[in-house]
């Protein structure tokens, strides 16, 4: 299902479709947000994508493992529920500062929380992302699936970010075994990064 009150919404998941050419803002910066709540497994979800990694510098580029893109991210792995509200913004701002392209694109994780003080859709409408196509990959189970992420809520209530696109990434939803729906979830979220960089 296709959802544009924006100009770029989309759901992917098994059923996924390509992004239309129209839907690619390739002149933009991009950024790329795993989203889910505290202890979801964005962090492991971030250090797996990137060779493992626990720590990264500023100044620093990486590339994702096994991409078939040549693409490299400013990575931020902490999220808003790490550091809250304006505290995460000024971690990015930092981090893209410090950035060699500039934080051509960048790559951080993002609670979908709707606090007053820490409402993900207030922080992805400040001025750092205007320059940005924003991609919310949505960690629709967490990682050991005593919980899910209600995907319609905060698709509805993220109707009013610009620029923003919605991937759910939910290929592990029938597996049983932690490891298998870690790497079948990393699967997919390489396979919607290709659609977007290539």
């Amino acid at each position: 299902m296709l959802r544009r009150p924006t100009q770029t919404n989309f759901i992917a998941g098994p059923l996924a479709f390509s992004i239309p050419a129209t839907y690619k803002y390739t002149h933009m910066k991009k950024a790329i947000f795993i989203t889910g709540f505290n202890n979801w497994g964005k962090s492991t979800i971030i250090t797996s994508l990137f060779d493992d990694r626990s720590r990264f510098y500023y100044g620093w580029t990486y590339p994702i493992n096994n991409a078939n893109f040549q693409d490299k991210f400013t990575v931020e792995s902490h999220s808003n529920d790490d550091w809250w509200g304006q505290g995460w913004i000024d971690r990015l701002q930092e981090r893209i500062k410090n950035s060699p392209d500039n934080g051509q694109n960048i790559f951080t994780a993002l609670c979908p929380t709707m606090h007053v003080n820490n409402n993900f859709v207030d922080l992805l409408n400040k001025s750092l992302f205007s320059e940005y196509q924003l991609y919310i990959f949505l960690i629709e189970y967490k990682f050991e699936h005593h919980a899910k992420l209600l995907i319609n809520n905060i698709i509805n209530a993220g109707q009013g970010i610009p620029q923003a696109s919605f991937i759910v990434i939910n290929a592990d939803r029938d597996l049983q075994i932690e490891a298998e729906r870690l790497e079948a979830k990393l699967r997919q979220i390489r396979q919607e990064l290709n659609k977007i960089f290539i």
